[in-house]
């Protein structure tokens, strides 16, 4: 019986895991003013458990993040880089 329900649980903890998506997202971030303010974006994003990639563009202010949304959230992403000194916000498509 003990078999079973360790069996079951971990089929219930795999479907958990499964229903976690890979979400791409596009921020908009704030005070950026020089050629490495990016590499600080983007390592701050990164350091954010989940975060896939963080691809940060100087030029037109914005971040692409990839992400697992079932560890990470935007908000966590977005914090992350605006404790860094760099407030981000989803971006207007």
């Amino acid at each position: 019986m003990k078999r079973l329900i360790m069996v079951v649980g971990l089929m219930a903890l795999a479907m958990g895991a499964a229903q976690a998506a890979e979400r791409t997202v596009k921020l908009a971030v704030d005070k950026m003013y020089c050629d490495l303010c990016p590499l600080t974006v983007s390592k701050a994003m990164q350091a954010v458990k989940g975060v896939k990639s963080a691809k940060v563009d100087f030029k037109t202010k914005t971040a692409v993040v990839t992400f697992d949304d079932g560890t990470a959230s935007l908000a966590d992403i977005a914090a992350a880089s605006t404790n860094a000194g760099y407030p981000a916000r989803l971006a207007a498509n």
